[in-house]
Parts: structure tokens; sequence; C-alpha cells
């Protein structure tokens, strides 16, 4: 018989990315957006939290590359140089957003007023054109409401489209 070894015993209730993002914000896996529910993204998502002061407020963008393919130009917007991911993302960064990893995906703001002046001034080629594909399909604000990593989050779908 072999002896009771405390080292080889391991913890098999591990909870998932998503999980954990999911008590962070008081809500049912299934209730939070499909993009959320990505193991990736709830990480990178975890791991911002963790740099956030409270009332910071960070947005995650699910892109639309389709948006920045629409003519015989690769990357480009309407087929006009400059109008591409890189522009928006540094303009995001321009207004005070901090690109996370620099993945261009997810984006944080010291305090509210930072995400405020950024949220208006978006690039008008940016916005939905009929029959182009959009830039993105959604952001999704999260705001950090307490030092225990309480947050919340608001959804927007086809946020561009104005």
């Amino acid at each position: 018989m072999e002896k009771f070894n405390p080292k080889r015993i391991f913890k098999t209730d591990k909870k998932s990315k998503v999980e954990k993002l999911t008590e962070k914000i008081g809500v049912e896996p299934f209730a939070l957006p499909t993009y959320l529910q990505n193991e990736n993204n709830a990480a990178l998502i975890l791991q911002a939290i963790k740099q956030m002061n409270v009332d910071d407020t960070a947005i995650f963008i699910q892109w639309n590359h389709q948006g920045f393919n629409d003519t015989t130009m690769p990357n480009c917007r309407n087929g006009v140089y400059g109008q591409t991911l890189d522009a928006i993302v540094a303009y995001i960064v321009g207004s005070g957003g901090v690109n996370f990893y620099d993945m261009n995906t997810l984006f944080l703001f010291k305090g509210n007023f930072a995400i405020a002046s950024c949220q208006y001034g978006f690039p008008h080629w940016s916005h939905h054109q009929t029959g182009i594909p959009d830039v993105c399909h959604s952001i999704c604000r999260i705001n950090k409401l307490s030092t225990t990593g309480r947050i919340d989050y608001e959804p927007f779908d086809y946020p561009f489209v104005v």
C-alpha cells in the first residue's frame, strides 16, 4: 500500500476564467455576451482589472476585419490609405486609452472623463456606411466598482452605427 502523500493531492474544483469573471460581475456565465464567454477574453479582462483603480473604465472591442477589407486595398476602409484599424487604435490611445498588452482589443482609461472625450470623436469614416461591413461588431464598456475587483459591464452592439 502506498503511503499517503499530501503533495500529490490537487484541487479539482478550479474555476474557469469565465466563472471568475462572472463572479466579479454577479451574473451567470450564460448571461454574458458570447465574446465574454471566451476563456482568453475573460483572462485578459481579469488581468486588466488587477491594474485598474476604482472608477477606472475599460473598453473591450470586438473588431470586424471585413470592415477594413471592403476594397482591393488590403486593410484599408473604402480603399483609402490611412483608414485602418491602426488609425482607430491610435485615436483611442491619443484620447487617453492604454492599449492593454498592445493587443488592440482592450483599452484602459483612468477615470470616467478620458473615455467620455474618446467616445464622441471617432473618425467619420469608421462609422456605419450602407453596403459596407462595419469596422467592429461590438464594444463592451467595463467599469471597476470596488477594490475587491467588482465590475459591471455595458455591451454596445454595432456601436459605430450613427
